[in-house]
């Protein structure tokens, strides 16, 4: 008779570190280290420049993000399809998305040339170039890291990303001659370099042919479209309000919410490599119809989720005053759109591993209802002020803004309900 013990039961914590194998660990690690790199470039931006070349960064990045949005989804689509399409599927689908990403970005380039001319002011015209340039190369770097991510070369994908990040700040070395263009060159520097290391890789798949068919744009749209006209939907929101401040407020109040744009933009960067990693892992099992792999998937993430949401809160909560202080005393009044946007961020982030659901299945109605109700309560309290010649301070414009994003995490979680019945592994629950 075996008397040997019985093992003691393994904490939840336990569970997911034996679930998380070194590549992707890995992954989300390298992502937190170029935030901290994305930190130290925001440092030194907030030293070297006054409050509007801070309102012209951001706006600087406002283009960048605008290009994004002009993808309609065939990023999103053929991420999606490639995960579950065999060889010859897949050079199809990467031979789309390049030759789609070249039409997109020359068209840009030439709006951006023309524009560029017509300008009055040679500063607006520069931005709405490089934002344009800036743009084109982020659209490469995210179906490239999309393809090494399906094709699961997670450790070339750290290397390049954390190169790409370090290798950008050397752009620094032009403060001496003009700190505006200096930073800018720093944020186009970094998707531009990641693009070009990325290509030499004989790893990751490259486009053999330019090839726009119709009936694979079909198959791609019907995949991503609903799912980035939701994103597109939540960039919106972004786009508003920063627009929103410069018509009413003016680019020096752009700059003063600097501070709170960046903490955002960092926020959403570990949840966005989660989603990327755990996407494939979920659509495996739910492919394979392995109801207790793919709901210990679901636990997991949520569980991460949490763990990140509560570890950010806590951070912003009790050290960016005194960090903040330490580093650039003169940016303290600022921390106010930290405190009040911080809170629909986060409660946004958890509700990711709820959305996961709508990618496995392939259904974004929901997703859509969610993120178009929270753009359409802003744009509609935002509309009302300029109605009725009310003129919103900072303060009230980001309180809307974390009340949006509540908003539609509290849609998402509904719609996850409504979308998963029949569906256990997507419910947290094994068979």
């Amino acid at each position: 008779m075996d008397t040997t013990p019985p093992a003691p039961p393994r904490s939840r914590l336990a569970l997911i570190a034996t679930q998380w194998r070194d590549e992707r660990f890995l992954y989300v690690v390298i992502n937190l280290a170029v935030n901290l790199l994305v930190l130290v470039r925001a440092y030194v931006f907030l030293q070297v420049l006054d409050y509007r070349e801070l309102g012209l960064i951001t706006l600087l990045q406002s283009v960048v993000m605008l290009l994004g949005m002009l993808q309609f989804g065939v990023i999103n689509g053929a991420y999606r399809l490639i995960l579950s399409a065999k060889d010859d599927e897949q050079q199809e689908l990467v031979d789309f998305v390049f030759s789609f990403i070249g039409v997109l970005c020359a068209i840009a380039m030439i709006v951006a040339g023309v524009s560029l001319l017509l300008m009055a002011r040679l500063e607006d015209g520069l931005i709405g170039a490089l934002g344009v340039a800036g743009g084109a190369a982020s659209l490469v770097r995210n179906w490239q890291t999309n393809l090494m991510i399906a094709e699961q070369r997670l450790s070339m994908l750290n290397a390049i990303n954390l190169g790409s990040a370090l290798a950008a700040l050397a752009f620094f070395a032009l403060l001496p001659l003009s700190p505006l263009l200096a930073c800018m060159a720093v944020i186009m520097a970094q998707p531009g370099l990641f693009v070009i290391l990325a290509a030499f890789v004989k790893e990751v798949r490259k486009p053999s042919r330019f090839a726009l068919a119709w009936p694979l744009a079909r198959r791609i749209l019907a995949a991503g479209f609903v799912i980035f006209l939701s994103g597109m939907l939540l960039q919106l929101n972004v786009q508003l309000e920063r627009w929103y401040v410069i018509a009413e407020l003016g680019i020096e109040a752009l700059g003063h919410l600097f501070i709170a744009i960046m903490v955002l933009t960092l926020l959403q960067l570990v949840p966005a490599a989660l989603d990327a990693i755990m996407l494939p892992a979920a659509v495996r099992a739910h492919e394979q119809r392995d109801t207790a792999r793919l709901a210990s998937t679901m636990r997991t993430y949520l569980a991460l989720l949490i763990g990140y949401a509560v570890a950010v809160a806590i951070a912003i909560a009790f050290l960016a005053e005194p960090v903040l202080g330490l580093l650039a005393p003169k940016y303290i009044g600022d921390l106010v759109y930290v405190y009040l946007i911080a809170p629909g961020a986060l409660v946004l982030t958890v509700s990711s591993a709820f959305a996961l659901a709508f990618s496995v299945l392939i259904r974004y109605r929901y997703l859509l209802i969610a993120y178009g109700g929270g753009s359409l309560a802003l744009a509609l309290v935002l509309l009302a002020a300029v109605v009725s010649n009310t003129v919103l301070s900072l303060e009230s414009v980001v309180i809307v803004r974390t009340l949006g994003l509540t908003f539609t995490a509290l849609l998402v979680v509904g719609g996850w309900w409504l979308a998963t019945r029949g569906e256990r592994g997507l419910r947290f629950r094994d068979p």
